[in-house]
């Protein structure tokens, strides 16, 4: 593993939102879900998630969900992605959101 310096993780933006609208993705290469998280003062953000096989869509409304906001764009077929929310695999590879464990604002800085 590369050992990076403390200014190089201040440069990722990691911040707190809140999934506000969860859509199916069916044109996505892997099942995965477009996902509209409110980021507060950040403003409303699109990303899309791999999460299908331990979320349902209706589980993953009103999550916090911890994303890097400051990557550029990302074209995903047509959709556009603005944000990359963070996760880990579990043990059969599929994704586990990473959350905070406690309410905190939309916008909230990881430190």
């Amino acid at each position: 593993m590369e050992t990076i310096n403390w200014n190089d993780f201040e440069k990722v933006a990691l911040r707190v939102g809140t999934i506000i609208e969860v859509n199916d993705f069916p044109e996505a290469r892997k099942p995965a879900y477009k996902i509209i998280v409110d980021f507060g003062p950040l403003g409303i953000k699109k990303s899309s998630a791999q999460v299908t096989v331990n979320y349902t869509k209706e589980a993953l409304i009103g999550k916090q969900v911890i994303a890097v906001v400051n990557f550029p764009p990302k074209q995903i077929g047509k959709y556009l992605s603005e944000v990359l929310i963070t996760g880990f695999e579990d043990a059969n590879g599929h994704i586990v959101l990473a959350q905070p464990q406690s309410p905190v604002p939309n916008g909230a800085k990881l430190m």
